[in-house]
């Protein structure tokens, strides 16, 4: 952070709603801080020191020296005021540019999401507050040379200063929240997902179902038919035994005679088949096959 103001010098800060002429002032109680408030009316408390250390500004006041500075009384507080000098956050300051020259105070304690207004509640007690709105939070720094320069013991460093984090000055809480919760893992609901993968559509568990029945239909079909196969060809076998004849010759009281007798023999009867026929002999007869 580059350093942007004379920390031996005073200056006088004013508001852009209400002009140079109504400067930021703590009243005339040179014993105690007053409650801080901008006006028109000269007094010495409306001269300021800006003290850099540290990267941090710490706003001291012409009558309160190094023993008073602008605070926060906690992060809820929403008027600033003076406060016993410490290092803490709630006493220390970011001043930043806007892109019109003015200044922009952001007090660490309390963070980026609120800046040092004014209040527009009346016209005839301005008061400095920590709001949200741009309006009111451009301030002008005008070095009153006719102040003089600071005491000695206001260039002196603190003994020591708190650091803030990044999180705590460049974030709101409902912005770490979002944050944080979209960066959280997410785990996914293993049993719903198993359940999910374990279960099959009713139109496959019907496919495979008709699959299995004409596989097993198959099955029995070939077996059938293979059984079948065998039964014609054991019956064939039986229909082809061989067939065996044979030649019987007997006397006849008539003549010499021949009785060729073929026996043909079947699975289920046999038969024979007789024929005479005359034989080259004489008188002989022959039965012929």
């Amino acid at each position: 952070m580059s350093i942007l103001f004379d920390s031996t010098a005073y200056y006088r800060l004013s508001c852009d709603r209400y002009g140079q002429e109504t400067r930021l002032s703590d009243g005339s109680d040179p014993d105690q801080p007053d409650p801080l408030f901008l006006g028109t009316t000269s007094y010495s408390s409306e001269n300021w020191q800006i003290y850099f250390q540290d990267e941090v500004y710490f706003i001291r006041n012409f009558d309160y020296g190094a023993n008073y500075q602008l605070a926060v009384s906690s992060t809820t507080d929403t008027q600033p005021q003076l406060l016993p000098a410490t290092g803490d956050l709630a006493q220390q300051w970011n001043i930043t540019v806007w892109p019109d020259g003015t200044r922009k105070l952001v007090n660490l304690a309390v963070g980026e999401f609120q800046i040092l207004g004014v209040s527009n509640t009346s016209e005839e007690v301005i008061i400095p507050v920590m709001n949200t709105a741009e309006e009111g939070s451009h301030w002008t720094f005008d070095i009153n040379s006719s102040a003089g320069e600071v005491s000695a013991d206001m260039t002196l460093p603190l003994t020591s200063v708190a650091k803030a984090s990044t999180t705590a000055t460049s974030t709101s809480p409902a912005q770490s929240t979002a944050t944080a919760q979209s960066t959280s893992p997410v785990i996914p609901d293993t049993s719903s997902n198993a359940q999910k993968s374990s279960s099959l559509p009713a139109g496959a568990i019907a496919g495979i179902a008709v699959g299995g029945v004409a596989l097993a239909a198959f099955v029995i079909m070939a077996i059938f038919f293979m059984m079948r196969k065998r039964s014609r060809a054991g019956k064939h076998a039986r229909n082809e035994l061989p067939t065996s004849s044979s030649v019987t010759y007997r006397d006849d009281p008539y003549g010499s005679h021949v009785l060729h007798q073929t026996t043909h023999q079947l699975p289920t009867e046999t038969y024979v088949d007789r024929k005479v026929r005359t034989s080259v002999h004489a008188g002989a007869v022959e039965m012929p096959p």
